[in-house]
């Protein structure tokens, strides 16, 4: 009888769930409509910065309070889109359980990590809202415009999320009861509450301050394993934080962080270039610069034996100088190249090896989204960052080059030469080629000259990106929509594992890790190479596991003690850092370049797997370069000064 009414109830009780999420559907629709708005605001943020620019060099009248005028569009762009993201399922995260387990094991540890996320943003709201009231009088300085109605606007923004969590919620429950056992579906309620529940009680229990470290040490540990069972990288960074500051200072000083700082990082003129100099980089892959590139490449290098791929890996220098983002330069390389490379032969083992590989090349070159970061954690000029990344970005390429040298050496059907072109032919891919050659020039160019800093560099870029597009009519409005969502997608999906990592970098400082590691390595009397050395073992094994980007998040405020406990030039050791984090983009199992060449190649995870680890080692041996000869990277930066 029990089982007949329990099956009977369940379809029941599905049905009802589903009409509700059916309800949450329709505000998708509208999520989208937001994201497309802020994106045209975001324009016109590339416009005023552009303008500004102009004007102060002109006739030296620059547009009062651009600055903090960009900060609340920056609001606006962020707090608009980042439900679309949620609707669309776009944050990253790592699947390294989800991706083994049956359908119905992933739904059950899906509603829990959704349900986890839910719960977060939903504190966020409610102290985005406290802040907001309590910061009702606070002003910009100049235009004297109130913050009180942005933070409310971010705290809507952020309902939106719920709303898209929550349809998430009572899809999988409904799946569940329709699918899952009476016991499998008590199994999966009990998986996402209890936890709930456990961290709840663990926050409300006030740890002494002498019990930092171990404190910290279990707040580490319960970040990755969050990461572990699939929870979104930014939910899981500021569940961590949140549970873990309320034991360290209360749940007062948790709440008070909590909003206040997701919403000051977004609205932080300190983080813009990385917004703009994401445009720029879609915007050249949209309107087809890299083709012009690796065309050029291919003229002058495709004869010779591995001639191809030597031209992809230049390609992917040059495209990374206006790129700066490591799956863009991967996305467009692999469309771009894969085919030609096939056709003429190669052997897929080289070629796809060879595109994973380069397009970490971007994170090197200036403009790069890698210094960036970097540069704002430690406190370092991004101007000088992008000269310091010009010279190792070479010897990466070079590197690459030395491998697949070798490689076809030993084996020339891997690379077979191609045809010949005319010399008529060749000076037509140069002038083909100009337009990267121009961006870069105006971008890059400008920073060095002092014409305008780094952060309005990004602005000036995206700005001369689309002038350039639309006047070689490489844009259909298709193309540009498009260009717009991705820059959209990967400003979200980026801005808010900033947000999480700039929450979990309190917990961290508050817990003295950082501190107390640099004074027991001082007190070791090691080397500073043996140092080193950890620093890279440590690295590239969490880059094993975790993606690039909050790699490079988590371990900055880690090791930037110790470097600066050795008096390490930390323009030199954001280098090593942005080298590691590549490292991390296609070292095996996760490295995510490999996910996006294997996918866009069609082959098997194995053979990706092979056709890397030659790369593997050309990048170590790279890094081994800029470690042993620091002016690499230190002496154009130099001579900006």
């Amino acid at each position: 009888m029990s089982t007949h009414t329990a099956a009977d109830s369940a379809p029941a009780s599905a049905r009802i769930l589903r009409t509700a999420a059916s309800a949450l559907e329709r505000f998708r629709p509208f999520s989208t409509f937001c994201s497309a708005i802020s994106m045209y605001v975001f324009l016109g943020m590339v416009a005023l910065t552009f303008l500004d620019v102009v004007l102060r060099t002109t006739i030296d009248r620059p547009i009062s309070g651009t600055i903090e005028i960009t900060e609340l569009l920056m609001v606006v762009m962020f707090f608009g889109s980042v439900a679309h993201a949620q609707w669309n399922h776009a944050h990253v995260n790592m699947d390294i359980i989800t991706s083994r387990l049956s359908k119905t094991g992933e739904n059950r540890l899906g509603f829990a990590t959704d349900l986890w996320s839910l719960v977060i943003v939903v504190f966020c709201i409610k102290t985005m809202i406290d802040y907001a009231f309590k910061s009702s009088t606070l002003v910009t300085p100049t235009w004297h415009i109130h913050f009180l109605p942005f933070i409310l606007y971010a705290a809507a923004g952020c309902a939106l999320i719920v709303i898209a969590l929550l349809h998430d919620v009572l899809t999988r429950l409904a799946d569940a009861l329709e699918r899952d056992s009476a016991a499998g579906v008590c199994a999966m309620l009990c998986l996402a509450l209890i936890p709930l529940a456990l961290g709840i009680l663990f926050a409300m229990h006030r740890t002494p301050l002498s019990q930092a470290i171990p404190v910290g040490i279990l707040g580490l540990v319960f970040m990755f394993a969050l990461f572990f069972m699939g929870m979104p990288i930014a939910y899981a960074l500021m569940a961590a934080a949140f549970i873990f500051i309320c034991t360290l200072r209360g749940p007062g000083g948790a709440f008070n962080l909590l909003g206040k700082t997701w919403f000051t990082t977004v609205a932080s003129y300190n983080w813009s270039p990385l917004m703009f100099f994401l445009l720029m980089g879609y915007l050249c892959f949209y309107s087809q610069f890299g083709q012009d590139l690796f065309r050029c490449f291919r003229a002058w290098m495709g004869h010779a034996r591995g001639g191809l791929a030597h031209g992809s890996v230049a390609a992917c220098t040059a495209f990374g100088a206006v790129v700066g983002d490591n799956v863009a330069c991967n996305v467009a390389m692999t469309t771009i190249a894969l085919p030609e490379m096939r056709r003429n032969g190669y052997d897929d083992s080289l070629s796809v090896g060879t595109l994973a590989a380069s397009g970490t090349i971007g994170s090197l070159i200036p403009p790069s989204t890698s210094f960036i970061i970097y540069g704002v954690l430690a406190d370092q000029s991004i101007g000088d960052l992008f000269m310091a990344g010009v010279l190792p970005g070479i010897t990466c390429m070079l590197c690459f080059m030395l491998v697949i040298w070798y490689r076809v050496w030993r084996n020339p059907a891997l690379g077979p030469a191609s045809p010949a072109v005319s010399g008529t032919e060749k000076a037509k891919s140069l002038i083909m080629a100009l337009p990267i050659l121009l961006i870069f020039v105006v971008a890059i160019g400008g920073i060095y000259a002092g014409l305008f800093t780094a952060t309005e560099g990004g602005g000036i870029g995206a700005f001369a990106t689309l002038a350039f597009a639309l006047a070689l009519r490489r844009f259909t409005w298709k193309s540009f929509s498009e260009a717009l969502t991705s820059t959209s997608k990967a400003i979200i999906v980026c801005f808010a594992i900033l947000c999480g990592a700039n929450l979990f970098g309190y917990f961290v400082t508050m817990s003295r890790i950082p501190l107390e590691l640099a004074t027991w390595i001082s007190t070791m009397h090691l080397g500073e190479y043996w140092v080193m050395f950890a620093i890279i073992v440590v690295m590239s094994f969490l880059g094993c596991f975790i993606p690039n980007t909050p790699l490079i998040l988590i371990c900055i405020p880690m090791f930037l003690p110790i470097a600066n406990a050795f008096h390490w030039d930390l323009i030199w050791f954001g280098v090593i850092m942005v080298l590691l984090k590549n490292m991390a983009g296609i070292t095996p199992p996760f490295g995510i370049s490999l996910f996006v060449v294997k996918g866009l190649a069609d082959i098997p995870l194995t053979l990706m797997f092979r056709a890397i680890l030659p790369f593997v080692i050309g990048l170590y041996l790279c890094l081994a370069l800029i470690i042993a000869f620091p002016p690499l990277s230190t002496w154009l930066p130099g001579l900006m000064h």
